[in-house]
């Protein structure tokens, strides 16, 4: 009797640990607020660039870019930011560029 009331203690604990809260889910759904930006190149390397424009300075990374900008370089950029969800935080294309 012992060990069917150990047994039916444990089914029922292990069913309530199934419920707990797992955190927050990463990935969508997700929205965004689309904007376009403007910068000029002030440093860049193989990972990306940073971009100085009317909003300050903001950093893109090289998978966004294609082809990393020279410094001097200016570009215009679409930018999504998220406004809900979990998804990525930016996400950048590019709209055009002046290269000097």
């Amino acid at each position: 009797m012992r060990l069917l009331s150990g047994l039916l203690c444990a089914g029922i604990l292990t069913g309530l640990t199934a419920c707990e809260d797992p955190g927050p889910i990463t990935g969508g759904p997700c929205s965004y607020e689309t904007s376009t930006v403007t910068g000029t190149v002030t440093e860049a390397d193989e990972d990306g660039a940073l971009f100085e424009g009317d909003e300050g300075e903001f950093w893109v990374p090289a998978s966004y870019l294609g082809t990393v900008p020279a410094v001097g370089d200016s570009l215009t950029l679409k930018r999504e930011r998220i406004i809900e969800g979990t998804c990525t935080p930016e996400i950048y294309s590019v709209v055009s560029g002046d290269t000097e």
